[in-house]
């Protein structure tokens, strides 16, 4: 065997099986992870897009709040100037205070109280006197004993009793105190108020002596014709009585139907017509049904005050007033020629189902045709005009431009469009139905000005000048209906301008959040006042039942939940309800202070807070007016200076009418793929591209990047030029940009979903890293792999190589001089044919 047989197969020369399979964990120890890329600077399109609409909405809601307040300024002027609300509220309480102050007696009126002949005439006389005859007929000196006279005077006589004394009965001829206003408590009594304190004061006269003016009242107002005295009546039957038959028969007494009265009554129901006859015709018509339903007497204040006194008499003679009234006004049109403006006053008297009377006084107070006008007295309703012409020219336009554009119903599907085109038509309503009721008074007082004037011609017809000046009141019942649906129609034209105020704060964040709570909340708090009112309700009958039948302030249901609110706000009166029903009170109270105060207010309280901090975590952080009038500043300023640089380079145009961001925006939206989404929250206040941004973000736990969505890529100042303006302005809004959004990154760390993100970007970070060592690994893998392939290959051939050359000796032999070892001759040999066999196979 040669020495080139005797050498081993390369690769196991020096067994050193290891440097060739190499370093299996590779170098990981000189691994670096790889890069993590810092947070991007600048602002996403999102924002600039959301920063620069937020802008012109302030810029629009500067604009639309500056016109809405306006507005509102000469409404407020016209509604309280032109309405005489101050003027009303003094008229009211010296009126009140005048008939409050009527004292009613016939030392007052100067006429008898009862005829002569009606009068019981006491005096008394001297019957007897101990030591000659008294030296007066009704002397009292212990010595005369005196009687009164109890008998009946001829007629004769008391009229001569009565002239000697001026026209006045003596002491005790008329049976009455002095009556006033409070101690009215009958028919009757006001029969005697009225003929004897009212009629005499209205005609300025004071036992018999005339101390004004007839029909001057308070020295300011003049009665326009006279005085009315309307009565309304009811039919008297038992069967309109609420009892059952068998009551009914003990009971006796008729009651009043429902249904009004229209048949004539009184001496015209009797057939004396001798009687009836002798009647003044005033009189005589007063006991007769008016169209209306009404029984009307008149009092001309042009005609002397006998005439009016003699009415009076006659009808409180003839029970003109009787248990079947049912109401009574007397009511005289005045004038007030200083304010300029007619007076209604109207005294109401009216019978209760319980037998009571209740008194009140009203006045109703309006304008009249002022006597001298010029241009400037209408100047605020001409301002107001054209304000309202001005938002109409500004609605139309837009219709037209939406029109053009084909997006009408969506631009009727806005509410504060709706808004405006509402303010818009009820103010063009107003404005007409103003100049109605100024052409009805103007009518109205050239029908005053045709009345005659005292003293009246004999000739003319009593019944027609009478009326002529009812008209005259009616026509102003009339007018004051009127005016109360105009100031009702004010009052509503007053909450559309808030309305349109509400649009005009749109345009500021803070206000935006909380009218965008409101909103939210609308649904909630609604149902909510559902329970609310059944619950409120429930205590408010609970109270009429138990405090009701004692307490005023509970006896109607009005003033029963009138009374519960009061209590719900603080200023309950437990003291009066205690002493109706103790135990009853005391539970009834504080199961109100349970449910409606703890519970109910602070659920409401509870879901107010709710939505706020709701809204609030959406919007975020948002500026205050006092920051964005800052920015309007500093724009003011920004936009002089581009506006003189423009002037500079002689772009006229765009100096005086251009803007510096026109076409910008659009823009954005078009680089930012936004879609019509987008394009209506824009469009809808200043908050909504925050919240739909924000809502986008909040689809994915991963913070959207700019390959998903365009708009959350980095706007920078070359795209703004080549948008649409200049380098100066695109620096401008970047810098405004970056202020806008600082607070938002300042908070970002706050939100539950960001800290999710940043988790989230921490593992995928992590994973990147632990897929870079895995790869690694797996290279080297890979490497060692084929070094120790190509080992494995050549000590394959190494050992074939090996068991061909045992094969070879085993078939030749090995040629030596020494014998066999012991026990090697066959069995080596038979080992290296089973060795060759298991190689070969």
């Amino acid at each position: 065997m040669s020495a080139e047989e005797d050498e081993l197969p390369d690769g196991l020369d020096d067994l050193d099986l290891g440097d060739d399979l190499g370093d299996v964990g590779g170098d990981l120890g000189d691994f670096e992870a790889p890069p993590v890329e810092e947070d991007t600077k600048g602002v996403t399109r999102f924002q600039m897009i959301e920063y620069m609409n937020q802008r012109a909405w302030w810029r629009q809601s500067q604009c639309r709040l500056s016109f809405t307040g306006l507005l509102w300024l000469i409404f407020a002027y016209l509604a309280v100037m032109r309405s005489n609300v101050t003027r009303a509220y003094e008229v009211q309480e010296a009126v009140v205070n005048y008939v409050e102050g009527i004292i009613s007696h016939p030392g007052v009126s100067g006429v008898r109280l009862r005829t002569p002949a009606e009068s019981n005439m006491p005096c008394r006389c001297g019957c007897r006197h101990i030591g000659g005859f008294p030296e007066t007929s009704c002397s009292d000196d212990g010595q005369t004993e005196a009687f009164e006279f109890l008998g009946r005077l001829p007629g004769n006589t008391a009229e001569r009793l009565v002239a000697a004394t001026g026209g006045f009965y003596p002491m005790g001829a008329q049976d009455m105190e002095p009556m006033t206003w409070r101690r009215i408590h009958g028919a009757q009594d006001v029969l005697v108020w009225l003929e004897h304190g009212f009629l005499p004061n209205i005609w300025g006269t004071v036992a018999g002596r005339v101390i004004r003016r007839p029909g001057l009242i308070l020295n300011r107002n003049l009665v326009v014709g006279g005085v009315r005295a309307r009565q309304r009546r009811a039919n008297l039957d038992l069967e309109s009585c609420n009892l059952p038959p068998s009551l009914q028969g003990w009971y006796t007494v008729q009651c009043r139907s429902a249904e009004a009265a229209s048949d004539p009554f009184g001496p015209l129901a009797d057939v004396n017509f001798t009687l009836v006859d002798q009647m003044p015709v005033g009189v005589r018509n007063a006991f007769l049904s008016t169209g209306t339903g009404a029984y009307d007497a008149y009092f001309d204040v042009e005609r002397p005050l006998r005439d009016a006194l003699e009415t009076a008499t006659q009808l409180r003679r003839n029970g003109w007033l009787t248990e079947a009234a049912t109401s009574l006004q007397l009511e005289a049109l005045m004038l007030n020629g200083e304010s300029g403006s007619f007076v209604i006053l109207s005294i109401n008297f009216e019978w209760l189902n319980d037998g009571g009377i209740t008194k009140t006084v009203r006045s109703h107070v309006f304008r009249a045709v002022p006597g001298q006008t010029s241009v400037m007295d209408f100047l605020p309703e001409i301002c107001w005009l054209v304000l309202i012409l001005l938002l109409l020219r500004q609605e139309l336009w837009e219709v037209l431009k939406m029109t053009f554009r084909r997006e009408l119903r969506s631009y009727l599907s806005n509410f504060w469009n709706v808004v405006d085109w509402v303010s818009i038509g009820v103010g063009i309503a107003l404005a007409v139905y103003s100049l109605w009721i100024q052409e009805y008074t103007a009518v109205l007082a050239t029908a005053v000005s045709q009345l005659p004037r005292a003293p009246l011609a004999s000739d003319i017809d009593e019944l027609a000048y009478q009326g002529r000046w009812s008209k005259n009141i009616d026509d102003a019942h009339d007018i004051v209906v009127m005016r109360g649906y105009f100031q009702l129609s004010l009052f509503w034209y007053s909450s559309i301008i808030t309305a349109r105020m509400l649009k005009g704060s749109l345009g500021q964040a803070k206000l935006a959040m909380i009218q965008i709570t409101l909103a939210d909340g609308f649904w909630d708090v609604l149902h909510f006042m559902m329970i609310f009112l059944v619950v409120f309700n429930n205590f408010a009958v609970g109270g009429k039942i138990l405090f009701g039948p004692e307490l005023e302030g509970w006896s109607t249901y009005p003033q029963c939940c009138a009374s519960a609110v009061m209590m719900l706000m603080g200023a309950a009166n437990f003291d009066q309800l205690y002493g109706v029903a103790p135990i009853s009170s005391t539970i009834w109270y504080w199961l109100f202070i349970l449910m409606m105060m703890f519970l109910m207010m602070n659920l409401l309280t509870v879901i107010i807070v709710d939505h706020f901090c709701q809204t609030r975590d959406c919007c975020g952080d948002t500026a205050g007016i006092l920051h964005d009038l800052k920015l309007s500043w500093k724009e003011f300023l920004f936009k002089l200076e581009w506006r003189r640089d423009q002037l500079r380079e002689g772009e006229y145009k765009a100096c005086f009418l251009g803007d510096p961001y026109e076409g910008l925006l659009e823009g954005l939206m078009q680089n930012a793929k936004a879609g019509d989404t987008m394009e209506q929250a824009a469009e809808k206040h200043c908050l909504a591209l925050r919240l739909n941004r924000k809502k986008i973000e909040d689809l994915s736990v991963e913070a959207p990047s700019a390959d998903a969505n365009p708009g959350f890529g980095i706007v920078k100042n070359l795209e703004l030029r080549k948008i649409a303006c200049d380098a100066s302005t695109a620096q401008f809004l970047l810098d405004g940009c970056e202020n806008f959004v600082a607070s938002e990154k300042s908070t970002l760390h706050l939100g539950v979903l960001n800290q999710v993100r940043s988790f989230v970007s921490l593992l995928k970070q992590s994973k990147e890293t632990l897929d870079s060592h895995c790869k690694l690994m797996e290279e080297g893998i890979v490497e060692d792999q084929e070094e120790l392939e190509q080992i494995m290959t050549r000590l394959e051939e190494s050992v074939q190589a090996a068991f061909e050359g045992f094969q070879e000796l085993a078939s030749t032999g090995i040629d030596t001089l020494a014998p066999p070892a012991l026990g090697q001759g066959g069995e080596m040999k038979q080992a290296l044919t089973d060795l060759r066999q298991t190689a070969m196979a």
